[in-house]
């Protein structure tokens, strides 16, 4: 959405400690090792609380709070990848859906940081569906050098300077609540390039607010209230 080393089309490289993916959704999901780490309030939305939790050597967050709004239209907002340049906070240039349906897809997104931070890009495999009451979007990288290489290209032709992030997992979880919604936005991210883990964690404390903020209003605005 909203939510870097020149780019060129390479395979994906992770850190040797890298969990896979099956262990960052594992340790996304289970309650044990959440240690809150803030509590913000984000307009027109109320209190966000936010959580660490460290998964393979990971900095991983978890931002939760609860809206007045029906479950499946904010799971709807959370998958409609090609409207989110217009209604996130953060600039977007590029947020295409490359293949997919109702339950899955593959798309890449754009970020455009201010100078002097290296624009930050990502091809991700989505899943949208409901686990009991829940309604979820998950979501994981792909490698774009071989299941996207031609729109690989056209990043790398756009934003020559983009870096790829090299670990992007989470998903968004609408839980109907009686009158309200739990919102709940998970993610285990490393940007890549030459910024220091520290500097990483800070931003994504600040992000991850503004991310949850949006979809409430974008909702909102779709349902009329």
């Amino acid at each position: 959405m909203r939510y870097s080393a020149p780019m060129t089309p390479l395979l994906l490289v992770l850190p040797a400690f890298a969990a896979t993916t099956a262990e960052y959704r594992a340790g996304l999901a289970a309650e044990a090792g959440w240690t809150e780490v803030a509590r913000k309030q984000a307009d027109s939305v109320g209190e966000i609380v936010i959580r660490h939790k460290e998964i393979g050597g990971q900095d991983c967050l978890e931002g939760s709070t609860t809206a007045a709004l029906p479950a499946d239209a904010l799971l709807a907002a959370a998958a409609d990848i090609p409207t989110q340049p217009s209604w996130s906070s953060w600039k977007v240039p590029a947020s295409v859906k490359l293949s997919g349906g109702a339950s899955s897809l593959d798309y890449y997104q754009v970020l455009d940081n201010p100078s002097p931070i290296a624009d930050r890009y990502w091809f991700l495999h989505g899943t949208v569906g409901r686990v009991g009451e829940d309604r979820v979007f998950t979501w994981e990288l792909v490698d774009p050098a071989t299941a996207w290489p031609a729109a690989l290209a056209q990043v790398a032709a756009g934003w020559p300077d983009a870096v790829m992030t090299r670990v992007n997992v989470g998903d968004w979880t609408f839980t109907p609540q009686g009158a309200v919604t739990r919102i709940r936005y998970r993610i285990c991210t490393d940007a890549g390039g030459n910024i220091p883990r520290w500097v990483g964690e800070i931003a994504a404390k600040t992000t991850l607010p503004t991310n949850i903020a949006d979809i409430v209003k974008e909702v909102r605005r779709r349902v009329g209230k």
